[in-house]
């Protein structure tokens, strides 16, 4: 699972932004290999005087959380590249509205995670190829 949790003011993005977005990301994760409907993308429009920054209200901001549980960085150069890759799906979106935005990603270990209460198949195994597949969850059998 890549989870990203993309809070933002309200009013400053679109249903259509939120879409591209979010296919944007899932495209991003499964170029590296992961199952589309591994990737989750949730947006929250603040409500007015819910979210601050530096202690007062913000009309143009976002912040976006992105939870790694599926895979983990192996070197520095990956995350490097992989931040960068961020930086190109979130810029063209953010930056012409001139919002403000922040992220930070957090990894969790991969034996903390199930889905439909399945343990996920091992990374690039002959399970996860069949979960990609298939595009969901599916009971295995075993040899």
């Amino acid at each position: 699972m890549p989870s990203w949790y993309i809070e933002h003011s309200p009013n400053t993005i679109t249903a259509a932004e939120k879409e591209q977005l979010a296919k944007s990301i899932t495209k991003l994760y499964v170029s590296r290999g992961l199952p589309a409907f591994y990737v989750q993308v949730h947006f929250s429009e603040d409500i007015p005087g819910t979210a601050f920054v530096g202690g007062e209200p913000h009309p143009n901001f976002a912040a976006v959380t992105i939870y790694h549980i599926a895979r983990a960085f192996k070197s520095d150069e990956a995350k490097r590249q992989f931040l960068a890759a961020v930086d190109e799906i979130l810029n063209p979106v953010f930056e012409p509205k001139e919002m403000e935005w922040e992220y930070f990603i957090a990894e969790a270990s991969r034996d903390l995670w199930k889905i439909n209460g399945l343990v996920p198949p091992q990374t690039g195994s002959e399970g996860e190829k069949k979960w990609a597949e298939l595009n969901k969850a599916v009971k295995l059998q075993c040899a």
